[in-house]
């Protein structure tokens, strides 16, 4: 008897100790909740609930469907029950499959249809002997009436006749023929699909089959929800903008959106969206206005190009938009949208909506001729105390009318900045090079050792609007960078208001002001010496 009960303890203890040595895995469902996206990537969350007891446990989530970065997986947990989280790790299996079923399908299904394609192609042979049988009854039709009218004349009831039964047998003979040609390439083309289908499957295919292990203790048994995270690629998010200026009160309503889109491969329904991004830039404005350096020619040398490696990073009527939630975090802003949303994984864009602010706003034109014949609409408007702009699109909207896109750039909270509002063809502005004089010539006809060539330039300003308005004018002078080439500019009709404005050397700035149908012009001269046998570059 005693040995009895030892032997039953030892099983006991045996039991204890194999149930300590080996955790039970549970396979449990889990949804997304939450997103972060980034310009290039989105960092996903999946949640799942489970009642455990006390011991340990191998959590399991299993058909991951996206390829993740898995040095980005994270798992936390929450609930009554208190654990103990060991790792987190992902699993791939490759699964042999040979889809012997499908293939003797496929097989069948063709098989069908070539054999109808004979049946056609043996009916359109019918209908050829038929056509031919026609066609000789015409032929001795031809042969045979002239020598019947020697003997006998056929009456008209018998020649009608024969051409009806002529002409309707060929109409049906040519149907029938038709329908049998675009029955055959039908199934042609259907047996070419299941042929491609067959190829594809025909051989023994590696699935692969992704799963998240979650190895845990619990030390109090109760609910417990895992969170667990991970990097994946195929999401992108970018900001967009719609102003909307209104002149009457020198306002202008900014509404800014995150538009994202996602080629996972698997569905966001109805989850948390937090957008995170560095700095973008997407080009599109007034062109830039730059210096206009002049300097001896050179060939440009070409260099050997070489494989640069990818570098592949980590990490209307007003609208009453709730404002998301701003965080900075590094050099990075993050918006926290305040309402779940559903992004489908076909790539669609979907406008999230992030703020919208009233901007006081003064209404100016600013134009370069140097590089575009428009004047260009912009207003000076401070940005929101709480509210980081990001680089991006604009669309333009004046008087409720949209007008064009533009960009800003990055603007930090409380900065004033320049909201470009497209061009306006009622404010006319005009370059025109009015004289270009070449001097090389000596007296008599002699070389000079020196080339001199003189411009003479006239820009127009026009103001066809009702109302008065302020005019940017800005222009490059040219600007030596060689003791070599001198430069001189002269008979300038109208003093500029700034030189080298904005710390641009040669640039110009004219600040006008121009009265409805106004018309401003503004002439000058300069004129470039330099070594005869020398090419100078920008002019």
């Amino acid at each position: 008897m005693k040995n009895s009960i030892k032997k039953i303890f030892k099983y006991l203890i045996f039991i204890l100790l194999i149930s300590n040595l080996y955790s039970f895995e549970i396979v449990t469902k889990s949804k997304i909740s939450e997103v972060v996206v980034y310009p290039d990537s989105a960092l996903i969350t999946r949640v799942a609930s489970v009642e455990l007891k006390t011991g340990d446990y191998q959590v399991i989530f299993p058909d991951i469907i996206p390829e993740i970065d898995e040095n980005s997986l994270r798992v936390s947990a929450s609930g009554d029950a208190k654990v103990k989280l060991f790792s987190v790790e992902l699993k791939k299996e490759y699964l042999e499959e040979v889809p012997s079923e499908k293939i003797k399908q496929l097989k069948n299904e063709i098989q069908k249809l070539e054999d109808e394609i004979v049946r056609q192609q043996n009916l359109k042979t019918i209908l050829s002997e038929e056509k031919n049988f026609l066609n000789s009854i015409i032929l001795f039709s031809k042969e045979q009436i002239p020598k019947d009218l020697v003997t006998k004349m056929p009456t008209t009831k018998d020649l009608d006749e024969i051409l009806k039964f002529l002409d309707v047998k060929l109409k049906e003979n040519y149907s029938q023929v038709m329908d049998c040609e675009l029955k055959i390439r039908e199934l042609t083309n259907k047996v070419d699909v299941l042929k491609r289908e067959l190829s594809e499957i025909s051989t023994p295919q590696k699935k692969l089959k992704r799963s998240i292990l979650v190895n845990l203790e619990v030390l109090k048994p109760g609910n417990l929800n895992l969170n667990v995270s991970y990097l994946v690629r195929g999401a992108s998010w970018q900001p967009l903008y719609d102003a909307r200026a209104n002149f009457e009160k020198s306002e202008v309503e900014l509404v800014s959106y995150g538009v994202v889109r996602q080629t996972t491969g698997e569905d966001w329904e109805d989850v948390e969206i937090t957008l995170s991004t560095a700095k973008t830039a997407i080009p599109g404005r007034m062109p830039e206005v730059s210096s206009w350096f002049l300097r001896p020619y050179q060939p440009p040398i070409i260099k050997e190009e070489r494989p640069v490696p990818m570098l592949v990073s980590g990490a209307g009527a007003p609208l009453q938009i709730k404002h998301a939630v701003v965080e900075y975090k590094g050099t990075a802003v993050v918006y926290k949208i305040p309402r779940k949303a559903t992004i489908k994984s076909d790539g669609s864009e979907h406008k999230l909506p992030i703020s919208s602010q009233i901007l006081n706003a003064k209404f100016e034109y600013s134009a370069y001729p140097r590089a575009s014949n428009y004047a260009y609409l912009r207003s000076r408007v401070t940005n929101a105390k709480d509210l980081q702009l990001l680089a991006g699109r604009v669309n333009i909207f004046l008087e409720g009318d949209f007008v064009g896109t533009s960009t800003i750039d990055n603007v930090a909270p409380s900065e004033e900045f320049d909201l470009y509002l497209g061009i306006d063809e009622n404010v006319k502005v005009k370059k025109e090079c009015l004289e270009k004089k070449v001097d090389d010539v000596l007296i008599g006809g002699i070389s000079s050792p020196t080339r001199k060539t003189t411009f003479k330039y006239k820009i127009t300003i026009e103001n066809y609007k009702n109302k008065k308005i302020k005019m940017n004018l800005f222009e490059s002078m040219p600007v030596s960078e060689n003791e070599r080439i001198k430069v001189k500019i002269s008979n300038v009709s109208l003093q500029p208001t700034e030189k080298d404005s904005a710390d641009k050397k040669g640039v110009w700035l004219w600040v006008l002001e121009l009265e409805p149908k106004q018309k401003q012009q503004i002439f000058y001269t300069f004129s470039v010496e330099h070594p005869r046998d020398m090419q100078v570059e920008g002019l």
